[in-house]
């Protein structure tokens, strides 16, 4: 996804919850110029070793200093580990095509997210959303499902930008993620059958009834490559 944004860019895959010893230390860290942390399944509400090594890695990138980005599990994280708190939505599962966000005074004054001119929606799956933003936090999108969509805040050394939806996704994605997860999302009351979670997986695959902001893979990535533009000085 990167490369498509930044032709030239040099990546490096970390994978916290496994455990590694290899993880790069706060020092280790400085030489890149970001970091940038997309979903899981897990929930940070679950005290078990792979949840902690992903909070501990965090920490490690908030002393480094490098600019931090997160969609959806990466701002529950950066938000836990900077003092704020996550917690089961009372509203549910939010799951597909996202309740249509709006900027808030301040999101639209801000370079991370001024680009969104009107109310957008956007591919999501979260059970869990931001309950407290840390404490110096700058709220810069909600919905009717979760107040917090967007936010920008720094800690320690580092300045964190984070999302509750995916940009990182494209309609084929949530279509997968809609089939693998069916039985589940008519259980949690998301879909009322198998059959409404197929439809609503092919009209994705078809992108038939999808908003353009979401079926052109530029406008839904716009917050990333509005970081991106960001942490560069462009």
């Amino acid at each position: 996804m990167l490369r498509g944004l930044v032709l030239k860019a040099q990546t490096d895959f970390a994978f916290p919850a496994d455990g590694a010893s290899d993880l790069p230390t706060a020092a280790q860290l400085e030489k890149y110029d970001g970091v940038l942390w997309t979903g899981s399944s897990l929930s940070v509400l679950d005290d078990i070793p792979d949840v902690q090594q992903q909070l501990n890695f965090a920490d490690e990138v908030f002393k480094s200093g490098v600019p931090f980005y997160g969609s959806c599990w990466g701002m529950q994280v950066a938000t836990v580990v900077a003092g704020g708190k996550v917690a089961l939505s009372k509203n549910g599962l939010e799951f597909g095509i996202s309740k249509p966000i709006d900027l808030t005074r301040l999101g639209r004054e801000s370079p991370l997210t001024s680009h969104r001119k009107k109310t957008y929606s956007a591919l999501c799956i979260h059970y869990d959303e931001v309950a407290k933003a840390p404490e110096n936090a700058i709220i810069l999108a909600s919905n009717a499902h979760s107040k917090v969509q967007a936010m920008t805040f720094d800690y320690k050394k580092g300045t964190f930008f984070g999302v509750q939806y995916h940009p990182e996704f494209n309609p084929s994605d949530m279509a997968l993620i809609a089939s693998f997860l069916s039985e589940k999302l008519v259980k949690s009351n998301a879909f009322d059958s198998l059959e409404e979670v197929q439809e609503f997986a092919l009209s994705l695959k078809e992108q038939k009834g999808v908003p353009p902001e979401i079926c052109d893979y530029q406008l839904h990535t716009q917050e990333i490559s509005a970081w991106l533009r960001h942490i560069s000085g462009e």
